[in-house]
């Protein structure tokens, strides 16, 4: 009966020594719990953030024209340059350059005149119903000698024409470092038990 009851308290004992350490594990096994919970709730948030912007990227996208066309864009131009007196204007248009979910075009103006029929001529471009941006503007005192009273000057310009891609997909996945990855501990093997007093271990 002696040895029963020995033997159930070095059991007992053994059991109470493991309780503490069995509590921290079962600790920072409800830590990794709740950081995997919210680990997959930013995971979500992200998707749900990345879609918004995705559907915003689309939409802005249908503004834009379907096709470029060169000969309204250069006789919009060149119209709009002729009807305020602009002089020797010179057009070029450039190669479309595919810029992700839109292209662009870009059309090269040189022109002769005064800073005013500038500024109405860029006024006219930006009210015009095609997409059309002025970019690159560089004016000088034009070389020629000067009569009238109002100073001429020379016009660099560069104009971009605008139109969507089609084929363009916005990406709907999640980057990779758009969320931390917790970290979760390797399981560890239970360890042998200790031996019993007058046994020896194996």
């Amino acid at each position: 009966m002696y040895l029963m009851y020995e033997t159930f308290t070095e059991e007992f004992e053994q059991i109470s020594m493991q309780v503490p350490g069995l509590e921290g594990k079962l600790a920072n096994k409800k830590k990794e719990k709740r950081e995997l919970k919210n680990y997959y709730k930013d995971i979500d948030e992200a998707k749900q953030r990345i879609e918004l912007v995705a559907s915003e990227v689309e939409k802005i996208q249908k503004k834009f024209p379907s096709e470029i066309s060169d000969t309204e864009n250069l006789a919009l131009i060149k119209n709009s340059a002729e009807s305020i007196n602009i002089k020797n204007i010179f057009l070029n248009p450039g190669v479309e350059e595919n810029k992700g979910f839109y292209f662009i075009k870009k059309y090269e103006f040189k022109g002769m005149g005064t800073y005013l029929q500038f500024l109405v001529f860029f006024d006219k471009i930006s009210q015009s119903d095609r997409l059309l941006n002025v970019r690159n503007v560089n004016l000088k005192r034009s070389e020629i000698k000067q009569r009238g009273r109002y100073e001429v000057i020379e016009c660099n310009a560069t104009l971009e024409a605008y139109r969507y891609n089609p084929e363009y997909k916005e990406d709907r996945e999640v980057p990779a470092d758009a969320v931390a990855v917790p970290e979760v501990a390797p399981v560890k093997k239970p360890r042998g038990k200790r031996a019993k007093k007058g046994e020896s271990e194996e």
